[in-house]
């Protein structure tokens, strides 16, 4: 690997994540908050937040405010975060996001405006109620992986951290910034910036002390299609693209798609990845043996 790779978390992250969750409305009944979270959420809301989230899509502005709020020199604290977002000229919002990128938001006060009024009402309505011990298990496993960064090669430290991603080392791919999150869980955001990528990866954190490991129970179900153990067979020999997994399978790529998608959230496969795109799975046999010795521990 060519590029560093670096594990970080700060409450601003998670907030974030939490509006992305409830933003991308085409995965309400595949994250594991479901569709109840929404609906509970939104009897809160007043009137003119929800006006104005409406009008909010997940497009580039919102790629950019990733990259915003990534270039802030400090994370920690929402308020801050936001009051620096604030305090920036148009000037020094272009002088900071243009290391990164060419492309720009339109109209770049009333951009800033927006997305201050939109993390700031979400943070006040919503996210600073959050139970605190999503923030302090993130923490404590950012801590746990930092630990771990050094004592693996980094394909592997990513491979474990993100449940089987490989980012390919392509032409200008500086460096690879890894960050936890909770409410998009199992699903995963990944941004590319030219040389910089930044990848929001399901942590594996549960709010609930459940005697069956939600993490576990998963990856059992998402092998009950026959379909989707004829992907896994398919993948055993090795990597193949999206196209030559639905010609193996035989059933349409709507289908495909989603049969990948929980098999990817399970850690049975591994996703190739370039830029934002990936390109091929293969066969992730450390997910299956995992889950044989999740099983067997919960049998003793």
């Amino acid at each position: 690997m060519e590029y560093k790779v670096e594990v970080e978390f700060g409450s601003i992250y998670e907030l974030l994540n939490s509006l992305h969750t409830y933003l991308c409305k085409k995965s309400y009944k595949k994250i594991d908050l479901g569709v109840a979270w929404v609906t509970e959420i939104e009897s809160t809301l007043s009137e003119e937040l929800l006006s104005r989230l409406k009008e909010t899509e997940l497009n580039n502005e919102w790629k950019m405010l990733n990259l915003l709020i990534y270039c802030c020199p400090f994370k920690d604290d929402v308020d801050s975060v936001l009051n620096w977002i604030e305090g920036l000229t148009v000037g020094e919002l272009y002088e900071t996001l243009s290391k990164y990128v060419k492309v720009f938001p339109s109209h770049m006060e009333d951009y800033r405006n927006r997305v201050v009024f939109l993390l700031s009402e979400w943070n006040r309505q919503y996210f600073s109620q959050c139970n605190p011990a999503i923030l302090s298990k993130l923490q404590q496993h950012t801590d746990l992986k930092n630990m771990e960064l050094n004592a693996l090669e980094t394909a592997d430290f990513v491979n474990k951290t993100t449940n089987g991603f490989y980012f390919m080392p392509t032409d200008g791919l500086k460096k690879l910034v890894l960050i936890p999150q909770y409410h998009f869980q199992p699903a995963n955001i990944i941004y590319c910036y030219g040389e910089l990528t930044i990848c929001h990866y399901a942590a594996w954190i549960s709010m609930e002390n459940e005697e069956i490991s939600p993490f576990m129970y998963r990856a059992i179900r998402s092998l009950g299609e026959k379909s989707r153990l004829k992907i896994l067979q398919a993948l055993s020999g090795g990597r193949k693209t999206f196209t030559e997994i639905v010609k193996h399978a035989g059933i349409s790529k709507g289908i495909v798609h989603d049969h990948i998608f929980n098999l990817r959230c399970a850690g049975l496969l591994h996703a190739y990845i370039e830029g934002e795109n990936v390109t091929g799975y293969s066969l992730r046999l450390e997910g299956i043996h995992r889950m044989n010795e999740q099983l067997f521990e919960y049998l003793k």
